[in-house]
């Protein structure tokens, strides 16, 4: 403790860390140190020992244990709370927090097993049908989860100086500004915030059967999701993911036309010709678009300080998918399935997107519907031989399936020269 009251005595005297600095204790000591010394991190002692005489002395030293005494076996607390409210059937909301002391521990925790941190968390949840407001006659579906999460950590020694207890540290530092900066540059916080809109659409309310330009045919989607955190080593690091997505689904009922229907014949060779059939409505006809765009930024804290702030790094992308589906009962016993998947990105200038030229360039690049990167499409095509209409056949089977694929990849960007990839 002696030792690290020194250096805290030395650092605050304004001492360069290079210079040898020592001090004589009442009780006879000299303590002495040079550098930045870490009590936190000891991998290693040494033991010299002084002939203060000018007689050589003989002697025998051992020093192969250490033996800790008088342990810090200060308790902790801790709390739970929670709030769950339920607000008919519009929704629920739910509040809970906790916190956790430095000393906390369990009973069959060991002291140095205990918390060496107090911890915080925050957390507040709402599951809402924003639908519920509005006039039950129009039919609108609006579920909506939102969510704000906290969790901070503060440590009871100071990050950098791993023998020093925080609060000391703050109780050295004389001036607010820099007790408020040493506090923030100690501390593990981390909030994330959270929105959501899931399969908003309008559901059927007159009872008949939906249209192909009816509303009811679409729903809508959309997610954000905001993380923000700094420690000691990182001064910022914030990750923003936003996705949305459009859909459009119509499945009707087949209508079969058998014009062949009154045909009126014993023989059963003409089961063919009467039982002919052809259905001129799509079985399912299906279109989704998804934009997904991720933004990360992440800068490492100058640690020791100084004005200097190191660069930040960036993971981010943009990208513009469609997903199409055409599915087609031509007859009772022709069916084809089509679908197809194009898979684009929108380009991004470097870095953070914060001027006037950046944002033009990704609003432009998003109304082309961005460079495409890859689309698959696939047909199959499948017949039922209606054997059974087939007298001396109708005792068998008999099934035929097409299926083709059609595929591109673009080249990379670093490789245009190579060309895109076709196959089929």
């Amino acid at each position: 403790e002696e030792l690290t009251r020194m250096k805290l005595r030395r650092n605050q005297s304004g001492i360069s860390p290079s210079t040898y600095y020592h001090e004589l204790a009442d009780n006879g000591r000299s303590y002495a140190l040079i550098g930045n010394p870490n009590l936190g991190e000891v991998r290693g002692m040494l033991l010299s020992v002084e002939n203060s005489t000018k007689n050589p002395v003989s002697a025998e030293i051992w020093f192969n244990e250490l033996r800790f005494s008088n342990m810090d076996e200060k308790g902790g607390w801790a709390a739970v709370g929670r709030v769950d409210l339920k607000l008919a059937d519009l929704g629920s909301i739910t509040v809970a927090g906790t916190a956790k002391s430095k000393g906390f521990g369990t009973l069959e925790q060991r002291v140095n097993e205990r918390s060496r941190e107090d911890i915080r968390t925050f957390d507040f949840a709402a599951n809402i049908d924003a639908g519920k407001l509005l006039p039950k006659k129009l039919g609108i579906q609006i579920p909506v989860y939102a969510g704000f999460s906290r969790i901070s950590s503060t440590p009871e020694y100071d990050p950098y100086d791993l023998d020093i207890k925080l609060d000391d540290k703050l109780d050295a530092a004389g001036d607010k500004q820099v007790k408020d900066s040493i506090r923030n540059d100690a501390q593990d916080i981390t909030t994330i915030k959270t929105l959501n809109f899931t399969n908003v659409k309008k559901l059927k309310t007159d009872g008949k059967r939906p249209k192909i330009w009816s509303l009811t045919n679409l729903d809508f989607s959309y997610s954000y999701i905001h993380t923000q955190q700094h420690n000691p080593l990182i001064e910022n690091y914030e990750m923003r993911r936003t996705r949305g997505v459009v859909a459009y689904n119509y499945a009707p009922q087949p209508k079969y036309l058998e014009p062949f229907k009154g045909l009126k014949s014993k023989s059963k060779w003409l089961a063919l010709v009467r039982d002919f059939n052809f259905n001129y409505v799509p079985s399912q006809l299906s279109f989704r678009a998804d934009v997904f765009r991720q933004f990360g930024a992440t800068r490492p804290r100058n640690v020791g300080g100084g004005p200097y702030k190191i660069p930040e790094t960036y993971d981010k992308y943009f990208t513009f998918d469609r997903y199409y589906i055409l599915q087609w009962n031509l007859t009772r016993s022709l069916s084809i399935d089509f679908t197809a998947t194009n898979n684009a990105r929108i380009d991004e200038p470097y870095g953070r997107i914060d001027t006037d030229v950046k944002k033009d360039s990704v609003r432009s690049n998003f109304l082309k519907g961005g460079r495409n990167t890859q689309y698959a499409q696939q047909l199959i095509a499948t017949y039922n031989v209606p054997m059974q209409k087939i007298p001396f056949l109708d005792w068998t089977t008999l099934r035929g399936t097409y299926t083709t694929q059609y595929n591109w990849l673009a080249a990379s960007l670093l490789a245009k020269s190579l060309g895109n990839t076709l196959y089929s």
